[in-house]
């Protein structure tokens, strides 16, 4: 079952979350053997940055978990994250 993971990424200055931004971007690519299937980033303001992912698995979801923690020390960014989890139960996408 996939799981739909949000994050909610506040930072203390405007700087630190474009350098995070930018950064993430580049990480997720790291992430390609970890069973993204989709992921989305929303500016909620200048400050501030909405996550939104769904992974294959639970199993996964912990490995990125993980992994996000170990990257997210090793740029030493100071933030304050809210994440919510759960199984996908829904999900509509457009066909463009």
């Amino acid at each position: 079952m996939s799981v739909a993971r949000t994050n909610i990424i506040n930072f203390f200055s405007e700087e630190d979350c474009d350098k995070y931004y930018a950064l993430h971007k580049e990480f997720l690519n790291s992430l390609i053997d970890c069973g993204i299937q989709e992921a989305t980033y929303v500016r909620a303001s200048s400050v501030s940055l909405l996550y939104f992912s769904i992974i294959d698995t639970e199993e996964n979801a912990e490995e990125i978990l993980r992994r996000a923690n170990d990257w997210r020390k090793k740029y030493d960014f100071k933030v304050d994250v809210i994440t919510f989890d759960g199984e996908v139960s829904y999900q509509y996408r457009s066909e463009l």
